[in-house]
């Protein structure tokens, strides 16, 4: 049985055993683990010279392999914004950026499932998408979910811009969520709509995951009045997301098959996310048992990545069977907080401190 202690600032978590089940289809029974690639086509640059590619997600597959990741239950490898042509294909089809995967999407699926992975993209639940107005899935979700079903895709994130008016978001992911499940194509779906109209009544009934709030950037602190990122929330910082988190009591909605997603980890970003930062975000999402998806680079890893990333114990109270979410119990104003795992009795937390420590 794991036994952790932590000094953390600002909240206080428990962990309560849940029962329902969401959105079941035989994929994400668990928080799923691996990374994504939307630092790599973002305002975060995390990449420099190897952006969004075919060369760029095998050496990202092999580096997990070797490293010991997938071991740990890191086998999703994700495509984000950045893999699609400016246009469909003559037959209306969504097709891979010549270029970058000269192969096509089904050869880098088969790379990925040889190492026994899973492979992701990502389209839009509207007429394009948020970065470089690659064609959306709007009008076309059948086509385009029967398209990533035959390429081989595990996981499809469907994001949220180029929304025509008056068009109701249950109706567009459930749509998709339908016409995923209509494949006959087990795939994991990624409700990415920043939080809106309530999505946490509504996602798990539709999807695997789906996102709180808005996006979030590789900072500690970023309020709303300084980000102003379209979506739920009190900014795209660590600390905001954290707080806002706790206003949802997460155990709520947290299910089997069912979680809440607070958007990637931003693990170790440099310059803008330090050790104790980096490690505090991971101890949060680990507590509300959220999808750990990591945003930065996962090859030739540092001792200290490696720290944060691949505590097998801190992963276990991820990945735990009982399928709980920490909620926060306290909010004392000196800072000084406690949390106690109801379901295990063995987890002690206690937060005391200006900036986060584990």
């Amino acid at each position: 049985m794991p036994s952790w202690t932590a000094l953390l600032g600002g909240s206080a978590v428990v962990l309560c055993a849940g029962g329902a089940q969401g959105y079941n289809n035989g994929m994400g029974q668990k928080p799923p683990m691996g990374w994504n690639s939307w630092c790599t086509d973002s305002l975060c640059n995390a990449f420099g010279d190897d952006p969004c590619s075919e060369h760029q997600v095998k050496s990202m597959v092999d580096a997990m392999v070797d490293q010991g990741l997938v071991d740990l239950g890191y086998n999703y490898v994700s495509l984000d914004d950045c893999w699609s042509a400016t246009t469909r294909n003559s037959t209306g089809h969504l097709q891979a950026e010549e270029k970058q995967f000269p192969n096509g999407m089904a050869a880098v699926a088969d790379y990925v499932h040889s190492k026994g992975m899973y492979f992701g993209l990502y389209t839009c639940a509207g007429t394009e998408t948020c970065k470089g107005g690659r064609p959306g899935s709007y009008g076309s979700y059948e086509l385009d979910a029967q398209t990533m079903a035959s390429w081989g895709i595990d996981l499809v994130k469907m994001d949220h811009c180029g929304i025509p008016k008056g068009v109701s978001d249950i109706d567009m992911y459930t749509n998709m969520s339908n016409a995923l499940n209509a494949t006959g194509r087990p795939i994991l779906f990624s409700l990415c709509q920043w939080g809106e109209n309530n999505v946490e009544s509504w996602g798990p009934k539709v999807a695997q995951m789906y996102r709180i709030a808005a996006d979030h950037l590789p900072l500690w602190s970023c309020p709303g009045k300084i980000c102003g990122g379209s979506g739920a929330g009190f900014g795209q910082g660590t600390r905001e997301i954290i707080d806002f988190v706790a206003t949802l009591k997460p155990s709520q909605y947290t299910e089997e098959f069912g979680w809440l997603d607070p958007d990637f980890l931003m693990t170790l970003y440099h310059p803008t996310m330090d050790f104790e930062e980096s490690r505090t975000e991971y101890t949060f999402w680990t507590l509300w048992s959220s999808p750990l998806l990591v945003s930065t680079d996962l090859r030739n890893l540092s001792d200290e990545k490696k720290e944060i990333l691949m505590n097998k114990e801190v992963i276990a109270i991820n990945q735990d069977e009982s399928y709980t979410s920490g909620d926060r119990i306290s909010n004392a104003t000196d800072g000084s907080q406690v949390c106690y795992d109801l379901h295990r009795c063995v987890e002690v937390l206690v937060f005391n401190c200006h900036r986060c420590r584990v």
